[in-house]
């Protein structure tokens, strides 16, 4: 079976398993599986695990690359501020640790955290105060169609900012020997905002008159929240609100036990909005109690994107919703009443999916965007760093070792095989090369007597007579640097040369010297240039400026 790589979301209402097949652009998605976490008195995590071993017994993941998805509610999120701008990720990581150790409840060593800068565009929004009332219960307006910005102050930055995610490392560790236990040890922990990330990126994104968008996932405990700018996280936000306590607010207005208002609000659940007003009094009182649970969460997610435009300087222009509360019909028209900026579902990105199309791809988002993640080689958050970083087991070389030394063998007899073919050709090119030499040096020495190459060489050596190289073994210009060369040195000899003719046979110097006597030794200096024959003297003349003189040379140099 083909290496796969799968996210394992452990939700509080299921379990979603996102399975794909690393590829050379990017991965293919080919399933996803929800398995409601079953019912019990043991702790949830433990059930949880449960189902997860199930899930990998039956898809047979166990030598598979696992990835698990790291609830915000066991994360410290933290948007960090430096006076720097570009700094290597090695110091800038050491830089990190030092700050959340300030801001975070744990000591270094027991912190492990993953971080990520934020564009540049997002941290370099100035300073502003807009007048007007800057509380929450005003919505943002939208004008023309996209979301106007959010009244507040603005924090300035001239530096830039890095959005970091910080756990203990015991939970880590807990979380990777759970996995572990199951056959499904994680070669990572990842936060929520690099899988709700990788999800709005295959899904197409923002429009693209949209610079910011906010992804928001609606699961049955928690709410997550990430804002995109460009394409890349800015912030993050875990609530404590979720389709669970639309689920209790159903099961008190009507009397009913948990299970079934579960059932109820998932067959019969609606909320009014503008664009999908109640159509009777009944639908009006589900409206009217769904609603009003929902408006904390609505109030607790305006707080956000304020929290998010005084913080980065982004202001929210669309929201993505996902996750099984999404579903609630009407849910989408109502919050973006609340918000006052557009919101829509993923349903609509279903293609961008391929074989998931048909499936809950709302449900398992951020299963799904793990995967992506993962399967992209490096996570945007990778909470597993340092000592906790994911070491390969080679077991499975252990348990193929059959098939590899059969492959090796088969390898080794086709090298051997290519070896003595190699072989052959050339011992077939050297007989042939051999007959050859034998006949033509037969011919060519014409004595009938064939030669090897080794008798050829040997008998060019001492036999045959090669032509005299045309090429001189000096030039004039050679001898005239040897001439100079041995002139005498200033302090033993006084000279004046007036004349220098170098011939193709001799050498003519005039030129006159202090003292007679400078002129043997001159003579006597030139005697070891190269080539020169012995000295030819004229007549020398004795002025009172000196002893003039001229000196004729035969040579061979050229």
């Amino acid at each position: 079976m083909a290496h796969r790589i799968y996210a394992v979301d452990i939700g509080a209402w299921s379990l979603k398993v996102a399975i794909a097949e690393p590829g050379f652009r990017q991965a293919t998605l080919t399933e996803l599986i929800e398995r409601p976490i079953p019912p019990g008195d043991e702790p949830h995590e433990d059930r949880a695990a449960r189902a997860l071993a199930a899930i990998v017994n039956e898809r047979q993941l166990e030598h598979d690359t696992a990835y698990l998805v790291v609830g915000g509610e066991q994360l410290f999120t933290k948007i960090l501020d430096f006076p720097f701008t570009s700094l290597r990720r090695a110091d800038l990581d050491k830089a990190i640790g030092g700050e959340l150790e300030g801001v975070v409840p744990l000591d270094l060593e027991d912190m492990v955290y993953a971080f990520e800068p934020v564009p540049q565009i997002a941290a370099s929004a100035p300073a502003a105060v807009v007048d007007g009332p800057t509380t929450d219960e005003e919505p943002t307006k939208v004008q023309g169609g996209r979301a106007a910005a959010p009244r507040g102050r603005v924090a300035p930055s001239a530096g830039m900012r890095v959005l970091t995610y910080a756990m203990a490392r015991t939970r880590a560790l807990e979380l990777i020997a759970m996995g572990r236990a199951q056959k499904a040890e994680p070669r990572g922990l990842l936060p929520v905002a690099g899988a709700l990330t990788r999800f709005a990126a295959r899904a197409a994104g923002p429009t693209p008159d949209v610079a910011s968008t906010a992804i928001i996932d609606l699961g049955h405990a928690r709410t997550d929240v990430v804002v995109l700018q460009a394409g890349k996280p800015v912030w993050s936000r875990t609530i404590a609100r979720g389709g669970r306590h639309v689920t209790d607010a159903i099961a008190t207005s009507w009397r009913l036990p948990f299970g079934e208002a579960e059932r109820a609000k998932h067959s019969d659940g609606f909320v009014a909005s503008t664009a999908e007003p109640a159509s009777s009094e009944a639908w009006a009182r589900v409206s009217e109690v769904i609603a009003a649970e929902l408006g904390p969460l609505a109030r607790d997610l305006r707080q956000s994107f304020t929290a998010c435009k005084a913080r980065t300087g982004v202001a929210v222009e669309q929201v993505m919703i996902v996750g099984g509360a999404s579903r609630l019909r009407g849910i989408a028209g109502f919050l973006a009443d609340a918000l006052g900026v557009p919101v829509r579902t993923a349903t609509g990105a279903t293609a961008a999916f391929g074989a998931l199309a048909s499936a809950s791809i709302d449900v398992g988002a951020v299963a799904i965007g793990a995967v992506l993640d993962g399967a992209s080689g490096r996570p945007l958050f990778d909470l597993r760093q340092g000592a906790l970083a994911f070491k390969v087991d080679l077991s499975f070389i252990r348990a193929r070792a059959y098939q590899i030394a059969t492959a090796l063998v088969i390898v080794l007899a086709f090298a051997a095989a290519s070896a003595w073919a190699s072989h052959y050709k050339l011992r077939k090119a050297e007989k042939v090369l051999t007959d050859r030499l034998a006949a033509e040096s037969s011919e060519y020495f014409g004595d009938g007597k064939a030669r090897t190459a080794d008798e050829v060489l040997n008998a060019d050596k001492g036999t045959v007579n090669s032509a005299a190289s045309p090429l001189p073994k000096m030039t004039a210009y050679d001898i005239l640097l040897a001439i100079n060369e041995k002139l005498p040195a200033r302090d033993k000899i006084t000279l004046d040369i007036t004349q220098l003719e170098i011939t193709d046979s001799s050498v003519q110097l005039k030129g006159s010297t202090k003292k007679t006597d400078e002129i043997d030794v001159l003579e006597t200096a030139l005697k070891d240039v190269p080539c020169l024959g012995p000295a030819s003297r004229g007549a020398t003349q004795t002025t009172t400026e000196g002893s003039q003189f001229q000196l004729s040379y035969k040579h061979s140099c050229m």
